[in-house]
């Protein structure tokens, strides 16, 4: 019992100092995560055009762009509300 807390204790103050340090990294701009992964816009466009009129598969789309299914479907949704907010700007 004794040790289990001790462990629990342990655990928390290794969460709160890692929580500090990334606070620290932030503040001097070390610290700003995973890199996006690079997607020729161009090219997305295309292959977008025909995944959506049916000519390909997702899985083929995501191949001609060399992205996995995550990306994909994460980049999808970004250009579907890019492009809604342009025919609402439009409109």
């Amino acid at each position: 019992m004794m040790l289990s807390r001790f462990t629990s204790i342990n655990t928390e103050q290794n969460t709160a100092r890692q929580k500090e340090g990334i606070a620290i990294a932030k503040a001097e701009g070390k610290y700003k995560g995973r890199k996006p992964i690079a997607v020729d816009g161009n090219k997305f466009t295309v292959v977008y055009n025909r995944w959506k009129a049916g000519e390909i598969t997702a899985r083929a789309s995501m191949k001609e762009l060399g992205v996995k299914p995550s990306t994909f479907y994460r980049r999808i949704k970004a250009y579907e509300n890019e492009m809604n907010t342009c025919r609402k700007l439009l409109d």
